[in-house]
């Protein structure tokens, strides 16, 4: 192929994609620049104020509130993460056992809880976790307590919520991820002389590692964002940053420092991704 014929091909490629791209430019780029400008901004009874100022950033270091705020965000995340991981491998093993003919139907019975909207579902959780809820009843009618447990409105249902709703994915995750590996390498490892917890550490747990890491960012990244579930089931006892964006762009219609909120978390999401593509070239050489 000539370098004209090159050419002319590349700037029909070009063409073509020009006006897809130019509208992903209009609903991706162009907002994050104009936050990213808020965010710099300051603001008087709601109106943002011309000029340049870091004290949105600053305050949230300085604000003992805001520092709060984020470390009740990740270690909700990072807590939700762990647990979707301890309950989701084992589900996901089960689907990678099971019978190719079966293997359709175990996928939509863990994506179907995804079918319904999160708030149906939080919803559905408080019903079983409030204080007149179906725990406290079973538990109250057994004997076992006497006066109702607190496990909605604090952090317990705030984990508890965010793991039902977020665990599909990373089951999901894991399961490609299972689903994928060489059947005989777990052969030859109990040929060897390797028992399951051997063949597990040493086999099974390496080659699931992509499906585990990419699972883990999704979840997590997700659980930074939700607003539903901690809003829900975490109540006035827990400080959330989804919530706090919330508050202080349609409550306090503070929107320079709620803009500078979201772009850290879109820098921490951000900053995932890429270790998680970091993180998954180390695992390309079991592949």
């Amino acid at each position: 192929m000539s370098r004209a014929t090159e050419g002319k091909r590349n700037w029909a490629v070009w063409a073509l994609l020009g006006p897809g791209l130019a509208f992903i430019a209009l609903l991706l780029i162009v907002p994050v620049i104009d936050m990213t400008l808020i965010s710099f901004r300051s603001e008087s009874f709601g109106q943002i104020l011309p000029g340049f100022t870091l004290a949105n950033y600053t305050s949230l270091v300085r604000d003992g509130t805001y520092v709060q705020i984020f470390l009740q965000t990740f270690l909700a995340a990072a807590l939700v993460t762990v647990l979707c991981i301890l309950l989701g491998f084992p589900v996901a093993s089960l689907i990678a056992d099971a019978p190719a003919k079966w293997r359709g139907l175990l996928y939509f019975l863990v994506a179907a809880p995804l079918l319904v909207n999160t708030v149906v579902r939080t919803y559905g959780w408080l019903l079983i976790l409030g204080r007149k809820g179906l725990v406290n009843e079973t538990l109250a009618w057994a004997g076992l307590i006497e006066q109702p447990l607190a496990l909605s409105g604090n952090y317990v249902g705030l984990i508890i919520g965010g793991t039902q709703v977020f665990l599909p994915f990373m089951i999901l995750s894991i399961a490609s991820s299972l689903v994928a590996i060489d059947r005989r390498l777990i052969e030859s490892s109990a040929i060897l002389g390797a028992g399951p917890v051997r063949t597990f550490i040493n086999v099974t747990l390496p080659l699931a590692m992509p499906g585990v890491i990419a699972g883990s960012v999704l979840v997590f990244s997700l659980m930074l964002g939700a607003f539903v579930t901690p809003l829900i089931l975490g109540g006035t006892a827990v400080k959330y940053l989804s919530v706090a964006i919330f508050t202080d762009a349609l409550v306090l219609f503070n929107l320079p420092r709620a803009t500078a909120l979201a772009m850290v978390l879109l820098l921490v999401a951000l900053l995932l991704y890429a270790l998680q593509k970091r993180l998954l070239r180390r695992f390309e050489y079991y592949a």
